[in-house]
């Protein structure tokens, strides 16, 4: 008898232990959903891309840090490549619905330009992805007919 009573307080911890590793890693699933504030949101591809167009145009420099300055650029110029890119793979490949419809090809700084163009006139929507933002401020740019 006392045999059976310790198997059943081990499978109860076990079980217990199970059940509360699984609340972790749903609860944190539940949290990478949303954006990082300033991180990986419209509010930091606005001062990303900020940054890369006031370098283009001459413009004043608003970062002290030179490394900062160019990680900004870069993140902002790879992001909306990245999403240009793969959504003409996307549509071309795997013949998904096309969310914009450019009639030609266009450089990374002018995707920089419609997109701070974009953020610039959606403040309020500063809030939601990075990516998410690029595609409708591509959508609205160059929409479907």
């Amino acid at each position: 008898m006392i045999r059976d009573t310790r198997c059943v307080l081990r499978d109860a911890r076990t079980i217990l232990c199970v059940l509360a590793l699984v609340g972790i890693a749903t609860g944190d699933r539940v949290a990478a959903q949303l954006p990082t504030p300033n991180v990986n949101d419209g509010s930091a591809l606005l001062r990303e891309c900020g940054a890369a167009l006031r370098a283009a145009d001459g413009g004043s420099v608003l970062e002290s840090n030179s490394v900062e300055r160019g990680m900004q650029m870069g993140q902002c110029l790879g992001l909306v490549s990245a999403v240009w890119h793969t959504h003409e793979i996307m549509v071309e490949t795997f013949d998904s619905r096309p969310a914009f419809c450019p009639s030609a090809s266009i450089s990374a700084g002018q995707m920089a330009r419609v997109v701070h163009a974009f953020l610039t006139q959606h403040p309020d929507d500063l809030h939601r992805w990075d990516a998410e933002l690029i595609l409708q401020a591509f959508g609205d740019a160059y929409p479907c007919r």
